[in-house]
């Protein structure tokens, strides 16, 4: 028995037509993801300040430095009142020490835990992971004595403005003894004072 042509062209039309629809499906729900994610608590933004920034060691005496800090972060909202911010931060710090200035840059990772006792105003603390970028005093490169990696905690509060818009302190207590050569320990502490955007999603 002979199909007609005809059948079997509409057949055809039929499955691409489908496989069309499938593909279209597909894209479109690839493409909805983010944006259910941040429906369900899922934020990315944008911060930057200014770091005021030294370095405690026992004996000498050091005084502040002001650098700067900059970078991105998620917020991760469990509920309304609690939520986890990881970032990612360039921070420039260091001090001054016996009449030389130590500079210091650090990749920076705090991990925040936040609490918003109420939605103007959160409260944070976490750890923080930092990573020695490079390292001057006088113009002289003494990245290789310190030590490459920073480990400290965070904490501070946060303001919530709306569109987005936020600001907070913070300070930084290093907990890591940075330096490879000298019998004192060094440590950094940094108090920061930023600005941020959250451009998508949670705020």
């Amino acid at each position: 028995m002979r199909v007609d042509s005809r059948v079997i062209n509409t057949i055809f039309i039929y499955k691409s037509k489908q496989s069309s629809m499938k593909k279209n499906n597909l894209i479109l729900l690839i493409l909805l993801v983010p944006f259910s994610m941040f429906a369900q608590g899922v934020g990315i933004g944008i911060k930057g300040g200014a770091n005021f920034a030294n370095m405690a060691i026992k004996d000498v005496s050091s005084e502040s430095i002001t650098d700067f800090h900059i970078g991105a972060y998620v917020n991760l909202n469990v509920s309304d009142k609690f939520g986890i911010t990881p970032e990612i931060l360039y921070s420039a710090q260091g001090s001054k020490v016996n009449n030389a200035t130590v500079n210091t840059d650090y990749f920076a990772v705090p991990v925040m835990l936040r609490f918003k006792p109420i939605s103007l105003i959160s409260l944070e603390v976490g750890p923080q992971f930092s990573f020695l970028s490079k390292a001057k005093s006088g113009g002289v490169d003494i990245k290789s004595q310190l030590k490459n990696n920073d480990f400290g905690a965070a904490f501070g509060a946060g303001l919530h403005l709306p569109l987005g818009f936020n600001g907070g302190v913070r300070y930084v207590l290093g907990f890591t003894n940075i330096s490879e050569v000298s019998n004192e320990e060094i440590k950094n502490r940094t108090l920061q004072i930023y600005v941020g955007w959250t451009l998508f999603g949670a705020k």
